[in-house]
């Protein structure tokens, strides 16, 4: 502890901050004024305050490069005057509010991108407003993120491209009569939480092209999309790469007079849409069906189940299953617990008791057994089964049929199979 702080009433001013001992009490006041204060730290190589662009590293042939490691804070609205910016490893850009501190700059070309960067760029509090307003690629550098809360876009033609980093995540962010945001490359999560992407007619509010590859999943929940006259609110290519069930719209509000999504619909394999208003849901539903069917089923002993045969057809509602003959398969990725019923017509050799079960994986399900006796006049006897099974990503369902009492063939004409998710 040095000597001074050991006297009484002596006092130093150093660096803006007066220093005193009183009564064996060390007292610090602070001498700057506000705007010296800022100014102070301004100067500071890990942290900047931003009142103009004189604030930011001098632009060199119209590019301010910000430095590595450092934290912007914008204090107002700052117009870069025909700069842009190109973010260094782990630049921060944070803000007080969206709505006064807004980053923009008069006499850019439209085209060009605002603000580019190849590494992580994390942001808070703060609006862009310019023609193009990001040109994020972090294609050189593995493992960077995108990780943005209370950003909003303000009147950009097309926002820009987000491409090739490991997560982009955007919470609490707004698309203010802006559009054109692409997700691109290779990300492994785009996840937007609690955003409002209202677009200008004629323009997509997000769009991921064909060639994107998201590995884990795209994921918007907990929003509002108002799309504009001739315009999409989330486009999603059909060809982009999404593993099963890992589209997620998650209590989304879509309105406008625009079209709501584009692209992967809600009942495809990659899909999964809960609780969104103004478009259909996804569901996980299985239906085949057989009618007037005449290829009997060859029962080869007594009391052995076989499968049915005959030719199904797959019923339309059917959404994250795949149908061959008398076989429904899960092609979710999560798994769910479902309820199978199953409603069928035989015939069979005069009073044969004919058991018919629910089959997962190939083997029966035993509480899903029931038997009726197949009538001496050779009139079809109606039979129902039901069960609960839990199925995983690639399990299936098919029915058998048995003959308890002789091994006589049963021709199942009319069956009709459901299956319907229960969580």
């Amino acid at each position: 502890m040095p000597d001074w702080f050991h006297l009484k009433d002596r006092q130093t001013t150093d660096g803006g901050l007066r220093l005193q001992v009183d009564g064996g009490r060390l007292k610090v006041q602070q001498t700057l004024s506000d705007s010296d204060f800022a100014d102070v730290y301004s100067s500071s190589a890990s942290g900047v305050f931003v009142k103009s662009v004189e604030d930011f590293p001098e632009a060199v042939g119209g590019v301010i490069s910000l430095a590595d490691d450092a934290t912007y804070f914008l204090l107002n609205d700052v117009d870069l005057l025909g700069a842009r910016i190109v973010g260094g490893r782990n630049s921060v850009l944070i803000g007080g509010s969206s709505e006064n501190c807004v980053l923009s700059s008069t006499g850019l070309d439209s085209g060009t991108a605002l603000v580019s960067s190849e590494f992580s760029l994390p942001c808070r509090f703060m609006a862009f407003s310019h023609g193009t307003a990001l040109g994020l690629d972090a294609g050189a550098n593995p493992d960077q993120a995108i990780d943005w809360f209370g950003v909003n876009f303000l009147n950009c033609a097309t926002i820009g491209t987000i491409k090739n980093f490991s997560n982009v995540i955007l919470t609490s962010c707004a698309w203010l009569n802006s559009s054109g945001m692409t997700f691109g490359g290779t990300i492994g999560t785009v996840s937007l939480d609690k955003c409002l992407l209202q677009s200008f007619d004629g323009g997509d509010a997000i769009t991921v092209p064909a060639t994107a590859e998201l590995t884990r999943r795209f994921r918007v929940i907990y929003s509002a999309v108002v799309t504009g006259s001739g315009s999409i609110g989330i486009n999603v290519s059909g060809s982009a790469t999404i593993p099963v069930e890992s589209y997620i719209l998650d209590t989304i509000n879509f309105s406008g007079a625009g079209t709501a999504t584009s692209g992967v619909a809600y009942d495809d394999n990659k899909a999964l849409w809960v609780n969104c208003v103004g478009v259909n849901n996804s569901s996980s539903a299985g239906h085949m069906y057989m009618q007037n069917n005449a290829t009997a089923t060859t029962i080869g002993a007594t009391g052995t189940p076989v499968k049915v045969a005959g030719t199904t057809v797959v019923g339309p509602t059917t959404e994250k299953f795949t149908h061959t003959a008398n076989r429904l398969t899960y092609a979710g990725a999560i798994q769910r617990r479902f309820r199978v019923s199953v409603v069928s017509s035989f015939s069979a050799g005069s009073n044969n008791e004919v058991g018919t079960y629910i089959a997962k994986n190939g083997s029966v399900v035993d509480d899903s057994e029931t038997y009726a006796t197949a009538n001496s006049a050779g009139r079809l006897e109606n039979v129902i089964a039901q069960t609960v099974v839990d199925l995983a990503e690639n399990d299936y369902v098919e029915v058998f049929v048995e003959n308890n009492t002789a091994a006589t063939d049963i021709t199942v004409e009319a069956l009709s199979v459901i299956i319907s998710s229960v969580i």
